[in-house]
């Protein structure tokens, strides 16, 4: 393999870095050699650094702020560093060289780009003496690239990926509005790291995804890093019994096959699963992991791996849609009020679905249980439970989390 302690894949949104980073990791491990895959939206993720104390202040001004993180930031990636050095494992890290250190904040805050390039440099330059190496997943034309991104993910991620990017400092500054404004700042962003990329005197190597031509590409990333490919295993028809639907932990998921592979619909469609036993299953480029079993007389599934989004051991049980009229749903259609906590919410019935509505463009599904049970699609477990108080509905809503939470809604007067 190339001499290297630290692999940094990164490229835009939906470019292909979490299944990259999985597959470059399984390659790594099954050749042997120690490795260790952090996820970009992992629980306790090293570089991720949140709290008060790097919080936009009232009135501060966006470049002001964009300066403060990056000094948080980088005492935080120096001590990162200094774990790896000290460390026998090869780390892969994904979207922590561009994405998720450079376009957020400092490119949407709109700040000299000759300024965000120094502070990249510094970065990298720290972690020189473990040989970093990259991959850029690329593609010339991002707005093809975003707009099929958007198709894939859905109107609800689209829709807080573009309410985020025009609110920018950035946006404002162009007067770019809407879908194509949103477009517009992803396409000046590759750009810019399309530059980047050049500046870096590091081994690295940079792919046209525009093809999509994934088992070219894969070669292609294994030959750069020196690695024997290891043949995998991506379909076997034994889980065909375990195909359907089942609901748990804030979410319904959809076991299925297409083209030839074993996929699951839950936060997205048709993510790809990887066949481990005879019943279990690993999510592609998340770190998640599933075992399939029957109890009771009802099909199951369990997390017995999730460094991400999930509780590790939650379980969901095969679900069968339940139907509920549109005439009772819009019994319950109202505006409610907390007064525990203060919290006014909306439930409105839409395309015959019934929704959850806290603002603009933050709404969530509720997916019927039983008449007056309802469970909300967030991924986390809850129950919404209505029940009817001289003549009026109110709801109580409860949320399993650490912090198991229990509130109160009735009907707001008037």
């Amino acid at each position: 393999m190339i001499n290297t302690k630290l692999i940094l894949v990164d490229g835009i949104s939906g470019s292909g870095k979490s299944t990259t980073a999985h597959y470059i990791f399984r390659q790594i491990e099954k050749n042997g050699i120690k490795v260790k895959w952090i996820y970009e939206q992992e629980k306790d993720h090293p570089l991720q650094i949140s709290g008060k104390r790097y919080e936009k202040k009232k009135d501060e001004h966006e470049h002001v702020y964009s300066r403060r993180f990056m000094n948080g930031y980088y005492a935080n990636w120096k001590k990162f560093i200094k774990k790896v050095e000290n460390d026998d494992s090869v780390y892969i890290i994904e979207s922590f060289l561009f994405q998720d250190v450079l376009f957020f904040p400092h490119f949407m805050n709109d700040l000299d780009r000759d300024e965000i390039k120094k502070y990249s440099h510094k970065l990298i330059n720290a972690a020189k003496h473990l040989d970093p190496v990259i991959v850029h997943l690329y593609q010339k034309d991002a707005k093809s690239s975003m707009r099929r991104n958007w198709q894939r993910r859905g109107d609800d991620w689209k829709g807080w990926v573009v309410k985020m990017n025009v609110e920018s400092l950035y946006c404002k500054n162009r007067e770019l509005k809407g879908d194509e404004g949103s477009l517009q700042i992803w396409q000046d962003f590759t750009d810019f790291t399309v530059e980047l990329y050049h500046e870096y005197k590091f081994n690295k190597i940079q792919i046209d995804n525009l093809k999509q031509d994934w088992d070219i590409y894969r070669d292609q990333i294994l030959k750069f890093l020196k690695l024997k490919k290891v043949e995998e295993k991506l379909y076997s028809d034994q889980f065909k019994n375990f195909y359907g639907e089942y609901i748990g932990f804030g979410q319904i998921f959809k076991l299925h096959e297409k083209d030839n592979r074993l996929c699951v619909d839950v936060f997205w469609k048709n993510l790809k699963l990887l066949p481990v036993s005879k019943n279990e299953l690993e999510m592609e480029g998340f770190p998640i992991s599933f075992k399939f079993y029957n109890y009771g007389g009802k099909k199951k599934l369990k997390l017995i791996k999730s460094d991400c989004y999930y509780k590790t051991d939650s379980t969901a049980e095969e679900y069968k849609p339940y139907k509920i009229s549109k005439k009772r749903l819009e019994g319950y259609s109202a505006v409610y009020w907390c007064e525990a906590d203060k919290l006014e919410r909306k439930l409105y019935v839409k395309d015959d679905k019934f929704y959850y509505w806290r603002e603009k463009g933050n709404e969530s599904l509720l997916i019927p249980m039983s008449d007056t049970k309802f469970m909300m699609n967030v991924m986390v477990g809850n129950l919404l439970e209505f029940t009817k108080v001289k003549g009026e509905w109110q709801f109580t809503f409860d949320v399993y989390e650490k912090k198991p939470t229990h509130s109160l809604f009735v009907k707001k007067n008037g």
